[in-house]
Order: C-alpha cells, then sequence, then structure tokens
C-alpha cells in the first residue's frame, strides 16, 4: 500500500511539474501557445457544429448585403472567380481571432492567393479600429464590412462565436462554416482547400 502511494504521489508531482513546464513555455514561446490552443479546439472543441440552416443562411446574408473593402469599394466575389472564398469573421478585441493569422497567412502561401482568396469581415461597429488594428498587425488580407445591412441580415452572419470562418466558392456555393480557431497551416488544411479548388465537393 505504501509502496503505491509513493508511486501515485512521484506521478501526481511529474504530472504537475509537466504541467508548470508546458504552462511556462506558452507564456515565453507564442508559437507553444498557438499549437497548444489549436491542439484543444481540435481534440476537445465544445462549440457546436454549425448547422446547415445556420450555413445557408449566413452565406445568402453575405451575398445579399452590400461588403465594403478599406479603400470604401464595393467587394467584388468575383474578382477571382476559381479561387475559394475564405470569409474570416474577427475582430480587433478577439485574441483567437489574432492568434490564427499566422497560420492563415501560411496556408495561403502553401495553396497560392490565386486559389485561396481570404476576405477579413468586420462588423460595422469594429470596423474603424479592426482596420487601424489589421495595418499595425502588417496584414496584408482583403478586409470587408457590411454597408447598410439589415439586424436580420447581421445575426445570420454571425454565427455566434469569433473567430468563425466560412468557405465557398466566388458563386456563393458553400464548402464549410465552422467555429473556432483551427491549425490552419497543417496538411491537413492545405489538402482540403486544394480538393475544393479542384473541384472536390
Amino acid at each position: 500500500m505504501r509502496r503505491l502511494l509513493k508511486t501515485l504521489g512521484i506521478g501526481l508531482v511529474s504530472a504537475l511539474g509537466a504541467l508548470l513546464l508546458l504552462i511556462g513555455a506558452m507564456w515565453l514561446s507564442p508559437d507553444i501557445r498557438y499549437r497548444v490552443a489549436y491542439f484543444a479546439v481540435e481534440h476537445f472543441d465544445l462549440n457546436s457544429p454549425v448547422s446547415t440552416a445556420e450555413e445557408d443562411a449566413q452565406i445568402r446574408a453575405l451575398r445579399r448585403v452590400t461588403l465594403i473593402d478599406a479603400n470604401g469599394k464595393t467587394f467584388d466575389w468575383n474578382a477571382q472567380p476559381r479561387a475559394i472564398v475564405w470569409i474570416n469573421q474577427w475582430a480587433y478585441w478577439c485574441v483567437p481571432c489574432r492568434m490564427e493569422f499566422p497560420a492563415m497567412r501560411a496556408l495561403q502561401a502553401r495553396v497560392g492567393k490565386n486559389k485561396l482568396r481570404i476576405v477579413l469581415y468586420s462588423t460595422p461597429n469594429d470596423w474603424k479600429t479592426d482596420k487601424r488594428t489589421a495595418r499595425q498587425l502588417g496584414l496584408n488580407f482583403e478586409m470587408v464590412s457590411p454597408k447598410d445591412a439589415s439586424a436580420a441580415d447581421l445575426k445570420a452572419i454571425d454565427l455566434g462565436v469569433m473567430p468563425n470562418s466560412s468557405f465557398m466558392r466566388a458563386n456563393g456555393k458553400a464548402l464549410a462554416s465552422i467555429r473556432a480557431p483551427r491549425p490552419w497551416d497543417s496538411a491537413k488544411w492545405e489538402s482540403i482547400i486544394r480538393h475544393w479548388y479542384d473541384g472536390g465537393a
């Protein structure tokens, strides 16, 4: 019995030590912090999946409203007719949103801007600060915000958790809508984007 308790005690202390080391590494390294967050979301995501009805309503609202880019021009869905359009809803105050950007940039670099068009969506309330934050972060993604959208359309576009990502074809066909961050720079997501671009799904 004493030996068992000793073994359990050693195991507990070791586990606690490993946890403290991980916390320390996360505090020191943003990259480790991101990887831990991605692992947790991939394996223990507690967010409810986006339903087909929610996805359809969101896509219809996005296509119905007038989206204005950072230069005040109307967003052109068909500027890259073959590219997969990734609408990523974010806000300057959303830490997980900002965590995603390096991985999003890496994924786009791997598959090519001609295949993956990343568009950051901002709510009207956050638009001005989001544009300023994007400049400070050196983001080179397209940015849009709805102009004169109805409350119902704004509600349909918002999937309830930031960040959320909606993938679609330029013609508006939905491919996937996802709540919370993901390890976008993984081989898995590169394969998915290439599959969609080549006509799959």
